[in-house]
């Protein structure tokens, strides 16, 4: 004998994504801005398990930081630029 401990996942999908077109738009954004908090938390918790193994000093840290918000700059101009 053997059971399905699984669940029907599409179908639980489709059920989330009939209930939240049923909902206002600002009932919507509302879930949205909750799914994006939600996500975050995830990304965040992912990095501190990844970086919080490897001991860094605040020189390295806001160096790290400085490189990444020049790459940022960069491409976002190389994106305006485009258009």
């Amino acid at each position: 004998m053997s059971f399905d401990t699984k669940g029907d996942r599409s179908a639980a999908v489709d059920d989330v994504l009939a209930r939240i077109s049923r909902l206002s738009a600002a009932d919507r954004r509302k879930f949205m801005k909750a799914i994006r908090q939600e996500t975050m938390k995830d990304d965040l918790a992912w990095l501190h398990k990844v970086w919080g193994r490897i001991p860094l000093t605040d020189s390295e840290i806001t160096r790290i930081v400085a490189e990444v918000r020049t790459d940022m700059h960069a491409a976002s101009r190389t994106h305006k630029d485009r258009r």
